[in-house]
This record gives C-alpha cells, structure tokens and sequence, in this order.
C-alpha cells in the first residue's frame, strides 16, 4: 500500500508512478498526505485552532508567514463549512 500509494518514507525507486493518490476539493497531492506533514506544519494549526477558538483577533503582531498559514486555513475552514451546508 505505502509503494501504491507513494509514501514519502519510502526511498524513491520503491515508490510506483506518480499519479493522484489523494484529493479533496481544490486539493490533491501525488504522494501520501500524511509524508508531507511537518512539525511546522503542525504547529500552524495549533495555532490557528487557538486563535480560532479564542475569538480570531488581529495578526498584526505575527510573523507574515505565521499570518499567512492562519489566513490560508481560515479561508479552507470557510469553504469546508459551505461544503458542509451545501
């Protein structure tokens, strides 16, 4: 499965060809979501569920790329919940 699937804990002669192996919306990835994951990645989302869930609020004391990530999940949030009433 890891091979079909394109694993990125795999070395990359092991892998079989590359081809969509996850999509959900406008997103989609040729190798197993869970490979691209990263502790910065995590992070962003701690953060942005604590901003979240603390009200929102300004972001003008955050690095750019910290504002970003949160604005860029905040937009995915949206859109999930318009999904999900549609």
């Amino acid at each position: 499965m890891e091979s079909r699937r394109r694993c990125g804990f795999i070395p990359e002669e092991r892998r079989g060809a590359k081809k969509l192996v996850w999509a959900r919306g406008r997103a989609g990835t040729e190798e197993c979501p869970k490979s691209v994951v990263t502790p910065q990645s995590l992070e962003w989302i701690e953060r942005f569920l604590t901003w979240k869930f603390a009200g929102g609020g300004e972001l003008w004391d955050w690095t750019a790329r910290d504002a970003d990530a949160v604005l860029v999940l905040e937009r995915e949030w949206r859109n999930g919940q318009r999904e999900s009433t549609e």
